[in-house]
């Protein structure tokens, strides 16, 4: 039997290098950017902003929204200025917060985004959802979108409001594409019933925009797979009929 006090000779391993050491010992990468005071802050903003609101149809916090967006950016090679704007993109829409704050805060880049990413201000959208007669409002909802559409699509990869737009839309078009999978037509009409547009005009805009992000712009390969989201996302809601 052995002496457990005795002490055991094992041989010495030899140290690993390169490709064999573990994940804790491999050099570091550095990170494209790191978040500054003006991220902390604008998360805050975001948060503070949107607060007491919600998706549609649902009672999921909005920052959800904020927080994908945020994500699919980063994700995408975007930069910090980008991310901030992404944080804050629906803040002039949906709070009184105007481009002119923006730009006092966080400075000239992030409102450019911001102020390209919004189609109407919050008080331009509660005079819309003041219209009397549906039509009417669904009349305006595609009036503003159609401005939207066509400034979009002259836009190349270089303005960086793009890579923010598609990161909402994406999230916006798979979130869509999920609520309506397996849906009977009943189901499909309650899903879009919670949008100020219907089935119809949500088509042409959701192929308007897949037609916008295709026009004049060039993907990386970090920008490639979000837009390959979209176009999977819009194709999947709207498939082709033979």
């Amino acid at each position: 039997m052995r002496d457990p006090t005795r002490r055991l000779d094992l041989p010495e391993l030899p140290v690993a290098t390169g490709k064999d050491r573990p994940m804790s010992e491999t050099p570091k990468i550095k990170p494209k950017w790191k978040p500054s005071s003006k991220f902390y802050k604008a998360f805050e903003m975001a948060c503070e902003g949107h607060k007491g609101h919600v998706r549609k149809g649902s009672n999921i916090p909005y920052i959800g929204h904020l927080l994908g967006v945020a994500s699919a950016v980063i994700e995408a090679g975007g930069t910090e200025n980008q991310t901030i704007a992404a944080f804050l993109h629906d803040m002039v829409e949906d709070t009184s917060t105007s481009v002119k704050q923006i730009d006092k805060k966080f400075g000239k880049t992030v409102a450019k985004i911001v102020d390209a990413c919004t189609d109407a201000t919050k008080a331009e959208k509660d005079a819309e959802k003041k219209a009397q007669a549906d039509k009417n409002k669904a009349d305006e909802w595609w009036a503003r979108k159609s401005k939207y559409l066509e400034k979009l699509k002259k836009k190349t990869m270089k303005d960086p409001s793009v890579l923010v737009a598609l990161a909402d839309k994406t999230y916006n078009a798979e979130n869509t594409a999920a609520d309506l999978r397996g849906k009977n037509d009943d189901e499909r009409e309650e899903v879009w019933s919670k949008f100020n547009a219907g089935e119809t005009l949500q088509k042409a805009w959701y192929q308007g925009l897949l037609e916008a992000f295709k026009e004049n712009k060039t993907y990386d390969r970090f920008s490639q797979p979000l837009f390959n989201r979209f176009e999977a996302a819009v194709n999947e809601i709207f498939p082709n009929k033979k």
